[in-house]
């Protein structure tokens, strides 16, 4: 009989029934992983034909299949120490437990020597601890964001936790709802919710709202969602922001002075919205709707809108974030534009391109990377202090960060 490399079932099962008997001492083989220590490279048996087979029952030949490897297992680490599972698994616990400090030594080089990763699924199941933390943005593209999760992500690991992110798309006609399906099902720790609130979406909000606190894990949020588990919204005025960059360029004697505004829903832009009136009115500077050009946060938005904002005669623009500064910078390159001295141009966010522009940008600062750290610290004590029920809030100022992208407007 032709006895192919590899077989399978379907593949070997005769009508005289000797390869299904052969498959079934294979099968048996990898059961009782009587192969474990001829594959000590970590790389997975395949038995082929009667000899092989027979062979791997007695240890003394397998075939080995590249590329496929074993995971390491507490059984693994037990027989190299020569010590019970119970034993490794006592050892390789964070708990004070009767294990000696030679024998946990012995176990912790072993599990080093041998790359042994825990699987965080089963520990979850054995503890009833997850240690996977869920997180929510808009869009990774951003450079403040990215910057965010970034630092996020970074005191998390630095604890031990993984993190399960999910982009739900601004322009995605998917309601949270569905991300929080999936997250539930990923049986997480905690939550971070960063995506801006809107304005108008009132059903929609409480449902949310609703299924959150449902999760019954503690909820860091980056605007004022008002949910009722445990947890913090960690906010930034953005309106106190939006005012001192329309202030800093009616200082410098500009009064048409462009806004290059975010999404009409995001709650974020009406703030800022809030604070560029603010400062108009206290210098007496009339509001006009026409200045206001409503992009999209992105540098795209920021290109387009060059040639609406010169066609209404500004001499200045706050930007809603720095990402349409840069379109701006594109535009008036290309359109023969000079920054600062035919349009200045202030901006929002403070990302990490800002100095070392051609002509560095006037910006507000929003100290990303200190809230990241700031949110993964405090879900990190919410996690490990299940006594901790409050909800509070923590609100971030501004700063105003000069640079070359502003002059003041001449005389003549």
């Amino acid at each position: 009989m032709e006895r192919p490399e590899d077989f399978t079932r379907q593949q070997y099962v005769t009508n005289d029934g000797i390869c299904g008997k052969i498959y079934r001492q294979a099968a048996a083989v990898r059961r009782k992983r009587s192969c474990e220590r001829v594959c000590t490279a970590g790389k997975e048996m395949s038995c082929a034909g009667r000899k092989d087979a027979a062979a791997c029952l007695h240890n003394k030949k397998c075939h080995i299949r590249e590329g496929q490897k074993m995971r390491t297992t507490i059984k693994d680490i037990a027989r190299e120490c020569g010590v019970s599972i119970s034993a490794v698994s006592l050892a390789l616990s964070d708990k004070p437990n009767r294990i000696s400090d030679g024998t946990r030594k012995k176990v912790m080089e072993a599990a080093a020597r041998l790359n042994y990763q825990p699987n965080p699924a089963a520990l979850s199941l054995v503890n009833r601890r997850s240690k996977t933390v869920g997180i929510v943005l808009s869009d990774m593209r951003n450079t403040h964001i990215a910057s965010l999760f970034m630092a996020i992500n970074k005191k998390m690991e630095g604890k031990g936790y993984s993190m399960a992110c999910h982009i739900l798309d601004d322009w995605e006609e998917r309601p949270g709802s569905e991300i929080l399906n999936m997250i539930a099902s990923e049986n997480v720790a905690g939550l971070v919710w960063a995506k801006p609130l809107s304005e108008d979406n009132g059903e929609e909000l409480k449902n949310l709202r609703t299924r959150i606190d449902r999760l019954e894990v503690p909820v860091i949020t980056m605007d004022s969602w008002h949910f009722n588990c445990p947890g913090l919204d960690v906010c930034f005025d953005y309106e106190s922001g939006a005012y001192l960059a329309t202030k800093h360029l009616l200082e410098y004697g500009h009064r048409r002075i462009g806004a290059l505004a975010g999404r009409r829903d995001y709650r974020v832009t009406h703030e800022r919205i809030k604070g560029y009136k603010r400062a108009l009115e206290e210098y007496g500077a009339s509001f006009e709707e026409a200045l206001v050009y409503y992009g999209d946060y992105t540098m795209e938005s920021g290109y387009e809108a060059m040639s609406y904002l010169m066609g209404q005669n500004v001499t200045a623009v706050f930007s809603f974030n720095d990402e349409m500064a840069f379109g701006l910078y594109r535009a008036a390159r290309i359109y023969g534009v000079r920054i600062p001295e035919d349009l200045s141009i202030i901006g929002f966010d403070n990302v990490p391109f800002d100095d070392v522009m051609e002509i560095p940008l006037s910006t507000i600062r929003v100290p990303s990377v200190e809230m990241g750290e700031f949110i993964g610290e405090k879900m990190v004590e919410y996690l490990e202090d299940p006594s901790l029920k409050t909800r509070g809030q923590v609100v971030y100022k501004p700063d105003l960060l000069l640079r070359a992208s502003t002059a003041r407007m001449s005389r003549g």
